[in-house]
């Protein structure tokens, strides 16, 4: 299915490009907009962030919890800032560097185990969550709008 899927797609991009990209580049701007113009730092958190929705707890948790502050650091699969380097192929040393920055700033907690999101770092990127639930939406109905065309 996800194999015809990305064939309708890539057989139609032309036509749906737009409906894809706009949203894409919302969410870059809102992201590079919430880090201080620092898109590097956007991407230290997403790392993060994903660890953290990779936790089971995490996702038991409601919005309203995550938004409250009552949980001030999220559970979550650890990682530190070697993983975040391997993973994003930026120097050791730059990661460590923004990690610190972004520590200071609360957005990110670090303990013995690794690195974590916190309830500050969430409050803080809400335009950037609902820039993704916005894309979401938008993809899932550009591919329905293939979908029926077709069928």
């Amino acid at each position: 299915m996800r194999q015809s899927l990305l064939r309708l797609v890539s057989e139609n991009y032309p036509a749906v490009a737009r409906d894809l990209l706009k949203p894409l580049l919302d969410i870059c701007s809102l992201s590079r907009e919430a880090c201080g113009g620092d898109m590097d730092k956007f991407l230290i958190l997403l790392v993060v962030g994903v660890r953290t929705t990779e936790h089971p707890e995490f996702r038991r948790l409601t919005q309203e919890e995550l938004l409250s502050g009552d949980i001030p650091v999220f559970p979550g699969l650890a990682t530190n800032v070697r993983s975040i380097s391997d993973s994003l192929q930026i120097p050791k040393e730059t990661v460590r560097r923004k990690v610190a920055e972004l520590v200071d700033a609360g957005w990110l907690a670090r303990t013995e185990a690794g690195l974590f999101f916190t309830a500050a770092a969430y409050r803080s990127l809400v335009p950037v969550r609902e820039a993704v639930e916005r894309q979401a939406v938008l993809n899932f109905e550009t591919v329905d709008g293939l979908l029926r065309q077709k069928g």
